[in-house]
C-alpha cells in the first residue's frame, strides 16, 4: 500500500516535525513501508524520516504523488481552519479534493479542526469532509466543530500523535544543556510565540517568570519551537525580565527538544506542542491560550486555562506555586492523562485494519 502524507512539514517547526515523526513511526510499526511526504524541504524530510518526499509547492509533483498513491493522509496539526488564512485551508482541502477525485482512500488523522469562520469555507469543508473515508481528531472540541458541520458518522476521537514521541538519551540531553550553558538541575522553560503587539501580556508574562524564578531559584530558559521565528518573540518577552535568562539558539530534533523539557522544573507554554511535550515528559506546565486548540488540549488534561490577552502575573504565579507545592500529585495526574491519550492515539491508525489493500 502506497501512502501519501500531507501537512505543514519542512518548515523547521518542532511541533509539526514531531507530528510527522510520530505518524510515520506509527505507520511503520503497523507494516507500512511505502510512505511519501509532501514537504517544503523534501530532501531534509526524506533523510530525517526514511521516507520518500516531494515538493509540496509543485502542482505537478503533488498531483502525480496523489495519483500514484493508494491512501492519502491529511494530518496532523490544525490544517482545517481559516484563522491562519483561507489560502492555507484551501491548500489542504485541495489535497483532499484531488484524493477523492482520483478515487483514493482519504483519511484525516489526528487533527484539530477549526475554527472555520467564513461561510464559503464552511460550505467547502462540509462538502469535502463528508466524502473522506475517516476522520480522527485530537480533542472533543474538534468533534463538536465537525458536528456543527453535520459530519459525525465518519469521525472519531483520537489524540495528537505527539503523545507517543520518544525522548533522546540522557547523555545527549546533558551534552545539549552543556552546549547551551544551562544548569541541568534547576531551570524553568518558557515556550512563547508571536501573538500580536500586546505589550501588556508580555510585561505580565515577564513579571510572572521573574517572580517564579526568584522564589524557586530557577534559571530562565526560553525554548523556541519554531526555529528562528520564536527567538524574536522570546527576546521581546526577555526584554522585560529582571532575572538572567538564556535563549536556546541551536537547531534540535523533536526528541532533543523533549529532552530539554524533561529536565526542567516547570514549563510555561504558549505553543500547543510545548504543552504536549511537557505532558509526555511528565513535567508540570502552565498553558497560556491564544487559540481554541490550546483550550481543547488543556481541557483534555483538566488543566487551568489562561487566556493570552486576559491573564495577570499574579494568577500565573499563584498557579505555579500550587503546582510546584503539589508536584507529585500533579505529575501523577499527568501520568493518568498521558496513558489515556496514548490509548486514544491508537485510533489514528484504525483505518489500516479496514483498508482493502492491507499493509
Amino acid at each position: 500500500m502506497k501512502i501519501l502524507i500531507s501537512g505543514y512539514y519542512g518548515f523547521e517547526n518542532t511541533g509539526d516535525d514531531a507530528v510527522l515523526e510520530c505518524i510515520v513511526a506509527g505507520l511503520k510499526e503497523r507494516g507500512a513501508d511505502d510512505i511519501t511526504v509532501l514537504s517544503n524541504a523534501p530532501y531534509v524530510t526524506s533523510s530525517k524520516y526514511g521516507v520518500k518526499s516531494i515538493n509540496r509547492n509543485s502542482f505537478k509533483d503533488v498531483f502525480n504523488g496523489i495519483k500514484d498513491s493508494d491512501v492519502i493522509i491529511s494530518g496532523g496539526g490544525s490544517l482545517i481552519q481559516d484563522i491562519t488564512s483561507s489560502k492555507s485551508l484551501w491548500y489542504y482541502l485541495s489535497i483532499i479534493f484531488l484524493g477523492i477525485l482520483l478515487r483514493k482512500k482519504v483519511y484525516i488523522v489526528g487533527q484539530g479542526i477549526g475554527p472555520i469562520q467564513h461561510r464559503y469555507n464552511k460550505i467547502l469543508a462540509n462538502f469535502l469532509l463528508k466524502r473522506v473515508d475517516m476522520i480522527t481528531v485530537r480533542d472533543k472540541d474538534s468533534l463538536s466543530i465537525l458536528k456543527e458541520l453535520n459530519i459525525e458518522k465518519n469521525a472519531i476521537l483520537a489524540a495528537d500523535p505527539v503523545v507517543n514521541l520518544n525522548v533522546c538519551s540522557d547523555e545527549r540531553i546533558e551534552k545539549i544543556l552543556e552546549d547551551e550553558g544551562i544548569d541541568k538541575n534547576r531551570y524553568i522553560v518558557v515556550c512563547t510565540r508571536e501573538w500580536g503587539n500586546n505589550e501588556l501580556s508580555r510585561v505580565e508574562l515577564a513579571k510572572a517568570i521573574d517572580d517564579i524564578s526568584t522564589k524557586y531559584n530557577l534559571e530562565v530558559v526560553f525554548l523556541p519551537f519554531y526555529y528562528k521565528k520564536d527567538e524574536l518573540e522570546s527576546e521581546k518577552v526577555a526584554n522585560y525580565l529582571k532575572s538572567p535568562y538564556k535563549i536556546v539558539r541551536g537547531k534540535y530534533e523533536p526528541k532533543e527538544i523533549l529532552g530539554i523539557i524533561k529536565k526542567c522544573s516547570l514549563l510555561i507554554g504558549v505553543r500547543l506542542h510545548s504543552l504536549i511535550f511537557a505532558l509526555v515528559a511528565l513535567v508540570p506546565f502552565i498553558g497560556i491560550s491564544y487559540d481554541p486548540k490550546i483550550d481543547g488540549f488543556l481541557n483534555s488534561v483538566d488543566s487551568k486555562i489562561f487566556k493570552v490577552d486576559r491573564f495577570s502575573s499574579d494568577e500565573i504565579v499563584k498557579y505555579a506555586e500550587y503546582i510546584l507545592n503539589n508536584k507529585d500529585e500533579f505529575v501523577e495526574n499527568l501520568k493518568i492523562h498521558l496513558e489515556a491519550l496514548r490509548e486514544l492515539s491508537k485510533n489514528n491508525f484504525v483505518y489500516l485494519k479496514n483498508n482493502s489493500n492491507g499493509v
